[in-house]
């Protein structure tokens, strides 16, 4: 046989191996194919839902935070400013009815007391709006008939309500009004000097 017809028998040789091998018969019966194919079947549903599932946890992760800020930002309540200090001004003298008598105790000042005549006038905090040396007050504001008086020594005096006060010379027996607090002559210039605007009296 020539050498041509021998390589010619030899791939019929292993054509034929190859078919034969094509043709055995699989080594694993239909069943346990089927129950192979059914698992990885499985599990490729349990990598798509646990891919899912991984997705929507992430999702919520990053949606509840913006959602819960985007909340407290709508619920905020609107900025209350600070209420601004109200500070209270320290009498610069005292009124005791008791004694009948004004004490000032205002700083830089010493303190003195003088004998005043209240009259009717109630107890409450009085504050020094204005100073005269010399006003006309109506007299029968200190007891004194129906007209006017050229009164020395004037300090006007407001209540919190705004109704209007006086301090001023004037003598004991001639005050039994609610509006004037009588001072003696003997003090009365001193007292003017003491007292200033703004000043507050506290009459117990």
């Amino acid at each position: 046989m020539s050498e041509t017809g021998r390589e010619r028998n030899g791939l019929d040789s292993a054509l034929r191996v190859l078919a034969a091998g094509a043709e055995a018969q699989p080594s694993l019966s239909g069943g346990q194919i089927r129950r192979r194919g059914e698992a990885r079947g499985r599990r490729r549903r349990v990598v798509g839902t646990t891919a899912t599932a991984v997705a929507l946890i992430a999702g919520v992760a990053v949606g509840v935070p913006q959602l819960m800020r985007a909340d407290e930002a709508r619920q905020s309540p609107a900025a209350v400013p600070p209420s601004p200090s109200v500070s209270v001004r320290a009498p610069a003298a005292t009124i005791e009815r008791g004694t009948g008598t004004l004490t000032v105790t205002k700083d830089g000042v010493q303190p003195r007391s003088v004998v005043v005549f209240l009259g009717k006038v109630a107890p409450g905090r009085l504050t020094v709006v204005s100073k005269s040396p010399k006003r006309k007050v109506p007299a029968e504001m200190i007891g004194m008939g129906d007209y006017t008086l050229n009164a020395s020594w004037v300090v006007e005096l407001s209540r919190p309500d705004g109704t209007t006060l006086f301090v001023t010379q004037s003598p004991a027996d001639k005050n039994f009004s609610k509006s004037v607090i009588g001072v003696g002559s003997l003090d009365a210039k001193w007292l003017y000097d003491q007292l200033a605007v703004g000043d507050v009296i506290a009459l117990n």
